[in-house]
């Protein structure tokens, strides 16, 4: 069950099946004043309006404002299936972390209404008031990645923050060791393992080459492919004693979070479950050293006689032992390392959020401190973005509303009309055409009132600037005007380079095929009078809107927003 926020530009794919919907429960007194409503709060861009599809199709349409649910509109042809319909507020609701759900009516309930509310876990009150408590039980399931693991730190920072409890923990590898950080409940004392990190305190293995360039890493790879293949896996000696460092028998000894990890056992790489608070002594030293040995990079575990590698081999995203364990909802935080995901089918009744940044995190068996706190910093962010509802924006963060982006919008487009005579948006057909190919570059959900915002993300990913921070709109668009500045602090601050991104770097600057380099050459094609350039960018809107839009987002920036400063910013 999928759900989206609505927003206004998109209510023409909506528009013939809302009008042949009814309301489900008499908040109006007609079903056309129902559908009125819904389109009026839909069209004010407020963000309370959302669809909920069943498979691909729209089901549900919902309001809720001041935390109560206002409206629900169901198509007439639609069998109505109560539990259905609960189960899909539970979790619209549960996105937000809201503690009840609350419905208010005008007048009072039918008798058969009441029953429908009473069976499915509310309290009347007058008739016209229905509620119940939501429930949570919330799992926090972490996957294994190695390095990559320290953005599962950040998701924790921002759950704190937020105050959702956690009742069960399920990790592989990495997503293990932090489980274990998690129950010692100690941000700061994670958080600052994890930025002084590197290597050398993970894996034993000598190497004197820099990881600053490409060339220093394939040698500092060299250095440990041969390492692993002499010893049988590299020695895990320096993680044993990490692990011995970090963390307090005492304070194990007294936490109440149910906490289960992954590893898989040798010869016949069979999944194991380790309920880590039934441990005895500190066995569960041993467990969490097992679920995080990358065999053969890793040297395997040996507990009583039985020797155990990472849990990545069997079950790298271990949602099905959090569900079976008793998560009615499951915060999964994939970090995108090597092993295998299991195919789970979740029940109906449990809500799963998954977090996955679309950024890359560098080498999974390389540590690096700096690289630490950037992806601390990413799991943070991201986490408040999809739910804390703080943010905006998916490749980048910002604090802006959505009545903002609109507004730099339409001066982005009343440029683009002032500039070259071209009028955006002329015909849904337009809009549906370029919203579909941004789309596929942005990776998102793409829409008039934040195309904006979507070719300045775009825009500010080419230029390579620091995803690690909350931007205002206005202080991104400047980072884009000062080109050079921010390329060479992207540099100096990110901290260790994959050897696959060294290798998309060198896609992206010098492969012409690359969006970086179409861009750059389209621009270089419209180096031409004011009228020959006019007539060339029209016909590239039409047969390359994504690139001829990035470049018009940046003559706008170094024009546009100037001579806008005003409508837009201040």
């Amino acid at each position: 069950m999928r759900i989206e926020r609505m927003v206004a530009s998109e209510w023409a794919i909506f528009s013939k099946i809302i009008s042949e919907s009814v309301q489900l429960l008499p908040f109006y007194d007609t079903h056309t004043l129902a559908r009125r409503v819904f389109r009026e709060r839909t069209q004010e861009n407020t963000g309370r309006t959302y669809v909920i599809y069943k498979g691909k199709n729209p089901y549900l349409f919902v309001a809720v404002e001041s935390e109560q649910v206002t409206n629900i509109l169901i198509r007439e042809t639609d069998k109505i299936r109560w539990t259905d319909v609960f189960l899909a507020v539970d979790k619209l609701l549960k996105q937000s972390v809201q503690q009840t759900s609350v419905f208010i009516f005008p007048q009072s309930l039918t008798l058969h209404l009441q029953e429908v509310f009473v069976k499915h876990g509310y309290t009347l009150k007058e008739n016209k008031l229905a509620s119940k408590e939501l429930v949570y039980h919330t799992g926090l399931v972490l996957g294994g990645g190695g390095a990559r693991g320290a953005y599962q730190i950040g998701v924790w920072q921002a759950l704190k923050e937020l105050g959702i409890p956690i009742k069960i923990i399920t990790g592989t590898s990495v997503g293990a060791l932090n489980g274990a950080l998690i129950l010692q409940d100690d941000f700061e004392a994670a958080k600052n393992m994890w930025e002084k990190i590197d290597t050398q305190k993970i894996l034993s293995f000598s190497s004197s080459s820099s990881n600053d360039t490409l060339s220093g890493m394939m040698s500092q790879i060299g250095s440990f492919t041969l390492n692993a293949i002499q010893s049988n896996g590299v020695s895990t000696q320096p993680l044993q004693k990490l692990i011995g460092d970090t963390f307090s028998q005492e304070k194990m000894a007294q936490v109440t979070t149910d906490f289960y990890l992954v590893t898989t056992e040798l010869p016949n790489m069979q999944e194991k479950n380790i309920h880590f608070n039934k441990c005895q002594n500190k066995q569960w030293q041993s467990w969490l050293l097992a679920s995080a040995s990358f065999f053969p990079a890793m040297a395997a575990t040996k507990i009583a006689d039985h020797y155990y590698v990472d849990g990545g081999y069997r079950n790298n995203i271990p949602v099905d032992i959090a569900i079976r364990n008793g998560a009615t909802e499951c915060i999964i935080v994939d970090v995108k390392g090597p092993g295998i995901t299991k195919p789970i089918k979740i029940p109906p009744a449990v809500h799963c959020v998954t977090l996955q940044t679309p950024w890359s995190m560098g080498a999974v068996l390389l540590f690096d401190g700096t690289r630490s706190a950037q992806n601390i910093q990413l799991g943070y962010l991201e986490t408040m973005k999809v739910l804390g509802n703080k943010y905006v924006g998916y490749w980048y963060t910002l604090d802006e509303t959505l009545e903002q982006l609109e507004q730099f919008q339409q001066a982005f487009f009343s440029f683009v009309n002032e500039a070259y005579q071209i009028k955006l948006w002329t015909s849904a057909e337009q809009q549906n055409k370029i919203c579909k190919k941004m789309r596929k570059v942005y990776k998102d959900r793409v829409y008039t009132e934040n195309i904006g915002l979507v070719l300045v993300e775009l825009l500010a990913k080419s230029q390579e600037i620091p995803a690690s921070n909350v931007y205002r709109l206005q202080e991104l668009v400047g980072r884009l005007q000062l080109k050079e500045q921010t390329k060479t602090e992207v540099e100096n601050t990110i901290g260790m380079i994959s050897v696959q991104e060294w290798l998309r770097k060198y896609y992206e600057d010098y492969f012409l095929l690359s969006d970086k380099q179409q861009v750059s050459l389209m621009t270089d094609l419209l180096n031409a009078d004011a009228k020959e350039k006019t007539q060339r960018m029209a016909f590239l809107l039409d047969k390359l809107p994504v690139q001829t839009l990035q470049i018009l987002m940046t003559e706008f920036i170094q024009q546009g927003v100037i001579n806008h400063g005003t409508r837009i910013f201040i």
